[in-house]
């Protein structure tokens, strides 16, 4: 995927959708945020949307210059923590997937 400022708003607006808490309470932070996260990583797969949403909140934990505050720590928990029941985030370099567990399942024959 091509990278551009067109294309990280995109990918913004796309992942907000799966951080209702997230971007509620980071605010006018959450662009910023999500534009630097997305020119490190580019999303491949059948859910971009997911994996940009999975891994802009494993992106905010990693960030030791940005500081959270404990309800922003928290609504970006709750956010992960919902997605990740129905999804598993692969990493590959700079991209990152994001896979339906049952899937995972039905291929391992479960």
């Amino acid at each position: 995927m091509e990278k551009t400022p067109e294309k990280d708003v995109e990918r913004l607006w796309q992942a907000a959708r799966f951080l209702p808490q997230s971007v509620r309470l980071l605010g006018t932070r959450y662009r910023s945020l999500f534009v630097a996260y997305a020119r490190q990583f580019s999303v491949q797969g059948d859910a971009p949307a997911v994996a940009d949403a999975l891994a802009f909140v494993d992106f905010m934990f990693k960030q030791n210059r940005v500081g959270l505050l404990d309800p922003e720590q928290r609504a970006l928990k709750r956010d992960g923590k919902a997605l990740r029941r129905v999804y598993r985030l692969k990493r590959q370099g700079e991209s990152v997937t994001a896979v339906e567990k049952w899937k995972i399942l039905q291929w391992l024959s479960f």
